[in-house]
């Protein structure tokens, strides 16, 4: 098939050349005439208006592009006009220790020169480079280059500023480069810290005490040595294009341990310990005026209540709490309400809830079952819902995300660690209950503060009960203010070891008691909060904890002005003589009651569990 096609309207254009003819004196047909060629204007080349091309019945066929190989997983197209290339070699110098990156370009065309960009950076001078390229001998070629060889992430941990050092040698340098174009469009530099101390008038400010363990990231190796290879294995054509380099993620390593400044802290590091136990006085004689007051939160009417039964174990989100009311007008008047019970100076709040009467002949009695105030994030108060994390957090985001728009705020004792996206669900749970399945979750308990409140979470066993007699404890009890004490044992098997699973997201780990063979396994422990190491060992650790030979000891002493309401988790010390025995409190009741005569006693019952 052959195409016809006409790109310009044709013209008659009219010849340059004219002839004429001379006799000089003689006639025209003769035979000693002269032939005159004369030309009255320059000679032009006109292009044909036809254009002949061939090709198949569907139509013209384009050549075909070439095809640009790419190696090593490089996607890259550069635009140029003509060849030959210039040989151009650029060198943007950061950073310290020689790192070379090269840049080949190999062209079939004979006439084209290898292109080499020689990259030297980490050197002891910092310098800003703008660079432009430009090749071919018609005119300035277009060329896109994306270096994303820093993956750009949120930073888990910072710690600042010493900013009064400052002045040159930079110990830690961090560049971004970010450019669209053969001009630089960006250049963003960030100096951490500096070393040669230049003093200026800065307030410097050294804090002390307790440090916390946290996850200390670093990037190693980099940035790493590497090299580039561009291969073009087609002749040059006008094209537009882009060349994208795609370099690998940095090595990124973290440890678990003491945050420090320069150097890192080592594990084994001791803090300083500033914790003072509570300790009452040992006197010959304790002169007591116990006082009972209730009062109804809502309008500050007074409550009169003949007796009164406080209790709170580990494990428990709310206290229970059991009132017996002087008459049906006080029964009344608290049913349904917040009371705030003051014994000897300690307030409680509590929701008076099932109502209890007794009569008899000549006697009527009123009582009540009440519950602590963090009951109102439970049934019947509270709607019960279903939870799902919608995107990546960590534990005390969890648990924050059950007390949002409760009123109550969150104190976390535990080690904190991230929990991956869909990893923690719960169905038809309250929020005291959700909160409590957390905690249970990682071997921890919920210690209530109503007056503020405030929830804290910690540990079940905040001292390992075969770890007791380095510790200090929270309370010291001496046997003047003890006013009962009794013994029981339970038995039952040891563990030492105890593996901690997690489900589709989790972690699979081996918890063993430090110091052991790590041989007698106790029960498998499977949970979808165990996502992450430190979830298991906390777990673990509370698990082996539970197991072994158990001593029950319950005290009743006062309840005294230097010496308040022992809670749940708290490490009490008990002296005899020389010696202190500890354990661990597990439960606390305090009882309040008034005589016919009008005496009032207020004690409180702990019991306390130790290995033996």
């Amino acid at each position: 098939m052959i195409e016809l096609r006409f790109i310009n309207p044709y013209k008659v254009n009219k010849s340059p050349l004219q002839l004429s003819y001379q006799n000089n004196d003689m006639d025209v047909m003769g035979n000693d005439a002269a032939l005159v060629m004369r030309f009255t204007k320059p000679h032009a080349i006109n292009t044909s208006p036809l254009t002949m091309r061939f090709g198949d019945d569907t139509g013209p066929v384009d050549p075909t592009l070439p095809i640009l190989q790419a190696n090593i997983g490089i996607e890259s197209s550069l635009s140029w006009l003509n060849p030959p290339l210039i040989t151009q070699v650029k060198n943007l110098a950061w950073q310290t220790q020689s790192v070379k990156t090269e840049f080949e370009t190999a062209f079939s065309n004979a006439e084209l020169v290898p292109v080499a960009f020689g990259f030297d950076w980490q050197t002891t001078a910092l310098v800003t480079v703008q660079s432009s390229v430009k090749w071919g001998n018609s005119g300035y070629v277009s060329n896109v280059i994306q270096m994303p060889y820093k993956i750009i992430t949120a930073i888990e941990y910072n710690e600042k500023d010493f900013n009064w050092l400052t002045q040159l040698d930079v110990e830690h340098t961090e560049f971004k480069q970010h450019w669209n174009s053969s001009e630089l469009l960006k250049t963003a530099r960030e100096l951490h810290w500096h070393i040669k101390p230049l003093l200026e008038s800065r307030e410097l400010v050294i804090h002390y005490g307790e440090t916390d363990k946290e996850y200390i990231c670093y990037w190693r190796n980099h940035p790493f040595k590497g090299y580039v290879n561009l291969e073009f294995t087609a002749p040059a054509t006008t094209h537009n294009g882009r060349l994208v380099m795609r370099f690998n993620n940095p090595d990124k390593v973290c440890y678990w341990g003491l945050p420090g400044g320069l150097v890192r802290g080592d594990d084994d590091v001791p803090t300083i310990d500033r914790k003072i136990p509570i300790e009452p006085q040992l006197r010959n004689t304790y002169i007591m005026q116990p006082t009972i007051n209730c009062v109804r939160v809502s309008d500050d009417l007074k409550i009169l209540i003949n007796s009164v039964n406080y209790s709170i174990s580990r494990g428990q989100f709310s206290a229970t709490c059991n009132i017996k009311f002087c008459s049906r007008i006080d029964f009344e008047r608290a049913l349904g309400h917040e009371l705030k019970i003051s014994l000897n100076g300690y307030d409680f709040y509590v929701i008076c809830e099932q109502p209890s009467t007794s009569n008899r002949f000549a006697n009527a009695s009123y009582s009540a079952s009440c519950r602590s105030r963090f009951a109102l994030l439970s049934n019947p108060y509270a709607r019960a819902t279903n939870y799902a994390n919608p995107t990546a957090k960590t534990l005390a985001g969890i648990m924050s995300d059950i007390l949002v728009n409760t009123g109550w705020s969150l104190d976390n004792k535990m080690i904190d660690y991230p929990i991956p996206t869909g990893a923690f669900t719960y169905t038809n749970l309250t929020p005291a209950a959700a909160l409590l399945s957390v905690a249970k979750s990682v071997g921890a308990i919920l210690d209530i503060n109503d007056a503020t409140k405030t929830v804290s979470v910690v540990p079940a066993w905040p001292v390992m009960p075969w770890d007791t007699a380095n510790a200090i404890c929270d309370v010291i009890l001496n046997d003047s203010i003890i006013l009962e004490h009794s013994t029981s044992q339970t038995i039952s098997q040891e563990h030492n070891a105890v593996f901690v699973r997690g489900e589709q997201q989790g972690v699979a780990c081996k918890i063993k008691r430090a110091g052991t063979l790590g041989d007698q396994f106790a029960n498998d422990v499977v949970d979808t909060l165990i996502t992450h190491n430190q979830a298991a060992r906390q777990r673990g650790t509370c698990e082996l904890a539970n197991s072994g030979n158990k001593q029950n000891t319950t005290i009743r002493t006062k309840l005294l002005d230097d010496l308040p309401p022992i809670r749940p988790g708290m490490l009490v010390g008990i002296t005899y003589t020389d010696s202190v025995f500890k354990a661990t409190c597990d439960s606390m009741t305090i009882n309040a009651s008034i005589s016919d005569q009008g005496a009032i006693t207020v004690s409180q019952t702990i019991q306390v569990i130790s290995n033996v």
